[in-house]
């Protein structure tokens, strides 16, 4: 008999609880709901970024955002969490690269704050530079804005990534990535050039994660709270007229879309 006040656990539930009888048990027919191979790819991302922060302690150099979540069998994303799901993990280096991946999404993040997107001053010269670039996976990005945004991103993570597992191998992950084919083999090809252009427009060299400040810390004006939460939700106004102005060809695969900071790998 339990203690009187002693706390009482709450029962665990079965996943079979969750499932309603029907009219076929009778005929031996079984349903089973097993979660267990999802839980231990989870708990396998999990204790491989452990020990990787563990191994490699400037990681936190590269760590724009210090919340991390794990969802097997969901997409691999930036925002607003960044998320890590379980098929790109096949190693801890395929992981290091991910991760590096989705953390420079948070560095241009950072780096724009809320009224500035640091890819839009020179978004039309590497639309010049690679006029027919790919626009769907798996060889571009997910549409024509993400696929030259990620020329930016995978650049940031593949100069990452070599910090801590040396050219040779972050290069051959690249090449050998499922997604964003052209994207990666072109950064490889272009390294001192693309290197060259985002050094002249302020993207290099890449400012510690410390070194930058958070975004709410920057609102200092009357009301630049809502506007800022707005500018997470949507567009700015001001970028699209910006981009208005000089607007590249469209392609002719996927008509240009609005500028997005966030990020997704190809899953």
């Amino acid at each position: 008999m339990a203690k009187a006040g002693a706390k009482r656990r709450p029962a665990k539930l079965q996943m079979s609880s969750l499932l309603p009888a029907t009219a076929t048990d009778s005929d031996g027919f079984r349903i089973d709901v097993d979660i267990e191979e999802a839980q231990r790819a989870a708990e396998r991302v999990r204790a491989w970024l452990v020990a990787l922060r563990g191994r490699h302690s400037d990681l936190a150099r590269f760590e724009y955002t210090r919340h991390v979540r794990i969802v097997p069998a969901s997409t691999t994303h930036s925002h607003p969490i960044l998320t890590l799901g379980t098929r790109f993990a096949e190693s801890e280096d395929h992981l290091l690269a991910t991760y590096l991946h989705e953390q420079m999404h948070w560095y241009l993040w950072r780096l724009g704050g809320v009224d500035h997107d640091p890819v839009a001053p020179f978004f039309d010269e590497l639309v010049r530079r690679y006029p027919k670039a790919p626009t769907r996976l798996p060889d571009g990005a997910r549409n024509y804005e993400q696929t030259y945004v990620h020329l930016v991103v995978c650049w940031l993570e593949l100069n990452a990534a070599s910090e801590f597992i040396g050219w040779d191998r972050a290069a051959a992950l690249a090449e050998t990535n499922y997604g964003y084919r052209w994207i990666y083999r072109t950064v490889v090809r272009d390294w001192e050039a693309l290197g060259a252009l985002f050094t002249k427009h302020g993207i290099l060299p890449m400012q510690p994660a410390d070194r930058l400040k958070p975004i709410k810390k920057r609102l200092k004006k009357p009301g630049n709270k809502q506007r800022a939460a707005k500018s997470v939700l949507k567009p700015r106004a001001s970028a699209k007229k910006k981009l208005a102005v000089k607007a590249p060809p469209r392609s002719q695969q996927a008509p240009r879309k609005p500028r997005a900071r966030g990020g997704r790998s190809a899953d």
